[in-house]
């Protein structure tokens, strides 16, 4: 019986864990969205990567 109770509460906290990191990753995402460089910012890496890939030997 207490490996059960024990069992649910660590169920418990990883979802309650899991709750609080999907909305710190939303209230995230949504300042990114807000600001007008991450277009720019995000294209620029993209095109980086791809050069740095593209001159390995």
């Amino acid at each position: 019986m207490f490996q059960r109770k024990r069992i649910k509460a660590i169920q418990e906290e990883v979802e309650r864990q899991h709750a609080a990191v999907e909305a710190r990753a939303d209230g995230l995402l949504e300042k990114l969205k807000g600001s007008k460089w991450t277009a720019a910012i995000l294209l620029g890496a993209v095109v980086f990567a791809i050069v740095v890939l593209w001159s390995l030997p």
